[in-house]
C-alpha cells in the first residue's frame, strides 16, 4: 500500500517525466524518475493520469447598501488670526481659533506651531502665552480618535510684535 502512495505521489509531480521501477535486494520496491542499474521503465496510459479541472474564479460580492454611504468630507479652517496678520502683544499672548465641518463631526483640533504639535483640543480655540516676537508659522489639523489626520489647514503665518524696552520716546 505504501509504495501505492508513493508511485502516486509521484505520478500527481511528474506528469510527463519518465518513471522507473527498482526491485531493491531486500524486496522493497522503489519508484524513481533516475534509470539506475536493474530499473524497468514505467509506462502508464490515461486512465492514471490525474487530471483536475480548474476552479472557476468566484465573482467579487456586490456592495451592500451600507457600503454605498458616502464618508463625511471633514474641512478645518482658522477663523482668527488671518494669514500674515501682525498681533501686537507685549506678553506674548496669541489666541488662535478654528472650526470644522461638520459641526457635529466627533474629532479633536490639534494646533501645529512652528512644526511642533502645541495643543490638542475639542474646542479649536488655542490660547498660546510666552509667545516671542517674529515671525511664526501655524497649522490646525482634525484627528479622529486614533490620532489620524482627517483634515488641516494650510500653513499659514503670523508675525508677533512687542515693544521693545530699548525704544524710547523722548
Amino acid at each position: 500500500m505504501r509504495h501505492w502512495l508513493l508511485l502516486f505521489g509521484l505520478l500527481s509531480s511528474v506528469a510527463t517525466a519518465q518513471v522507473y521501477k527498482v526491485v531493491q535486494e531486500d524486496g522493497t520496491v522503489l519508484y524513481t524518475d533516475d534509470p539506475v542499474a536493474g530499473s524497468e521503465q514505467i509506462e502508464f496510459d490515461d486512465a492514471t493520469r490525474n487530471v483536475a479541472t480548474p476552479l472557476a474564479t468566484p465573482t467579487p460580492p456586490k456592495p451592500s447598501p451600507a457600503d454605498d454611504k458616502e464618508k463625511p468630507q471633514y474641512n478645518v479652517s482658522i477663523s482668527t488670526p488671518q494669514p500674515e496678520a501682525t498681533i501686537r502683544d507685549n506678553r506674548g499672548n496669541v489666541t488662535i481659533r478654528a472650526q470644522k465641518t461638520p459641526a457635529n463631526a466627533a474629532v479633536r483640533f490639534q494646533l501645529v506651531f512652528d512644526g511642533k504639535a502645541r495643543q490638542t483640543n475639542n474646542s479649536g480655540v488655542f490660547a498660546l502665552t510666552g509667545v516671542n516676537r517674529g515671525a511664526h508659522n501655524y497649522q490646525v489639523k482634525l484627528l479622529d480618535n486614533k490620532g489620524k489626520t482627517l483634515a488641516s489647514t494650510p500653513s499659514q503665518t503670523l508675525y508677533l510684535h512687542q515693544a521693545s524696552v530699548l525704544i524710547n520716546n523722548n
